[in-house]
């Protein structure tokens, strides 16, 4: 019989975490949540979670906690820091990491706190802040068949999608491909674009050609919501906030070079987001001219 977790943490309330959570107290869930920010905790508040001190306090209350922070040092923080989950966690506890790490460190991780009787559920999310508004998040799930069934009630609340991928790290892996092909497709977008834009070509009626022909994609589906998003990451060098995509493509090929793959267009994509060769970032769908932006 698979018992369900009522009491349920998040820890890392950004563009992803603090609307899964809205969608965890929706569904009827006790949710603990924590930020290094106050104000999105107080959003939560206010709508019936319990904002907490630290991610050890999210540890000591929650049967199933989420980690939805940007990066490797940013989890292992929350999890072995000296206010980390691990110290609080109970033996059956489950911790779900959200965030895209790479397989390795997911490894890494859920073998520490398999020694103090901790589950770890490997959940990279796709589908970006659209979808974890509405819940429709795509998740993919890298955990053992028993533990996979013990936490899906959990992830019903936040996906519509919930694809067990196999044991943990293959979560990581097929995000990292996921990401690889998504940033990609983003610069091939672009491209497109520029190309036919510089034919004499209204940026509408290229949309209209895409959308009804076979370079139709995902980029082009979402481009209202997300496109300006995206090029404002392609856009941004130096100094500030990591870039998911940089990160993620950074790891795809990492993790490429490990188990010897040769990424010919990911290499090349992973350069373009990083700034460090020529890359378009024009957004003809906001500006609604031929002029073009290139860098």
């Amino acid at each position: 019989m698979i018992t369900v977790a009522r009491k349920v943490g998040l820890i890392g309330l950004g563009n992803l975490g603090e609307p899964m959570a809205k969608n965890l107290v929706k569904a009827g869930f006790e949710v603990a949540v924590y930020d290094v920010r106050a104000q999105p905790m107080s959003v939560l508040a206010n709508l019936g979670a319990t904002a907490c001190a630290s991610p050890a306090e999210v540890g000591s209350r929650c049967d199933t906690i989420f980690t939805m922070v940007l990066n490797l040092e940013q989890t292992e923080a929350v999890v072995f820091g000296p206010e980390g989950v691990s110290g609080s966690m109970r033996p059956g506890s489950k911790l779900v990491i959200g965030s895209t790490l790479g397989p390795e460190p997911v490894h890494r991780i859920a073998e520490a706190l398999r020694e103090r009787g901790i589950d770890v559920v490997d959940a990279p999310v796709a589908g970006g802040h659209p979808s974890a508004e509405k819940g429709t998040l795509t998740m993919m799930i890298g955990a053992d068949p028993g533990v996979f069934e013990e936490v899906l009630p959990v992830l019903r609340a936040v996906g519509s999608k919930i694809i067990r991928t196999g044991a943990v790290g293959t979560a990581q892996t097929a995000k990292l491909a996921n990401n690889l092909i998504l940033g990609i497709n983003i610069i091939a977008l672009l491209e497109g674009l520029e190309l036919g834009i510089a034919g004499g070509i209204a940026p509408e009626t290229l949309r209209e050609v895409f959308r009804n022909a076979s370079a139709r994609s995902y980029p082009l589906e979402v481009w209202d919501e997300l496109g300006s998003r995206w090029k404002g990451m392609l856009a941004r060098q130096g100094a500030g906030p990591e870039i998911p995509m940089r990160k993620d493509l950074a790891l795809a090929q990492a993790y490429a070079r490990d188990v010897g793959v040769a990424l010919v267009l990911g290499s090349a994509a992973s350069a373009i987001w990083k700034g460090t060769i020529a890359a378009t970032y024009s957004d003809p769908y906001e500006t609604g001219n031929a002029d073009s932006s290139s860098r």
